[in-house]
């Protein structure tokens, strides 16, 4: 049984810690020479546009809850939604990996009617991918156990950018992440 500790962040799969997707991959995403308090601050606000686009995908979202600046990055999310007609079929879906012992939410997946096919979708905020979404990407599709198409909806201010995740070696990056981890974290 997977469980999750929002508070601490943690994944504990029949009580013993799992590494998270994010965890394996953050020493690869490039910040580590960004102010911690400046990215603290922006990974809370992704926090809160991530849970604003869940409430909404899964109609639970009251609008007058949200603050100008969150709400103009959810009318990003549902531009995205009535501009490709993607329906979701599942949103902050928790996700394990039965053989490598990892496991993650995934934001979103759903089909895309022009591609007739299921697609992993991760949202991000900010003005640029960072370089770890198609590791992460891979690793949730992995822990899926099945081959979809994955994107990345980079959302803007009332606008996004849809950005297919193609790199075949992908998986392969995460799993050297994945060994670096446990090397690093193992006494």
């Amino acid at each position: 049984m997977l469980e999750f500790d929002e508070l601490t962040h943690t994944y504990r799969y029949y009580g013993r810690i799992v590494p998270s997707v994010t965890q394996v991959l953050d020493r690869e995403n490039g910040l580590e020479f960004v102010d911690a308090e400046l990215l603290a601050i922006a990974a809370e606000f992704g926090t809160h546009v991530h849970q604003a686009c869940h409430l909404y995908n899964i109609g639970e979202l009251d609008p007058a809850s949200l603050d100008d600046g969150i709400g103009a990055y959810l009318a990003g999310w549902i531009k995205f939604l009535t501009d490709t007609d993607f329906v979701v079929t599942a949103s902050e879906r928790r996700v394990f990996h039965e053989v490598k012992q990892y496991a993650g939410t995934l934001d979103a997946t759903g089909i895309l009617p022009k591609l007739k096919e299921p697609i992993l979708l991760d949202i991000k905020t900010g003005s640029s991918l960072p370089k770890t979404v198609g590791p992460q990407t891979a690793a949730y599709a992995q822990a899926l156990g099945r081959r979809m198409a994955r994107y990345c909806v980079l959302l803007g201010p009332e606008s996004y950018k849809l950005v297919s995740l193609r790199e075949l070696r992908d998986y392969d990056v995460f799993n050297a992440a994945l060994t670096l981890h446990r090397w690093r974290t193992t006494t």
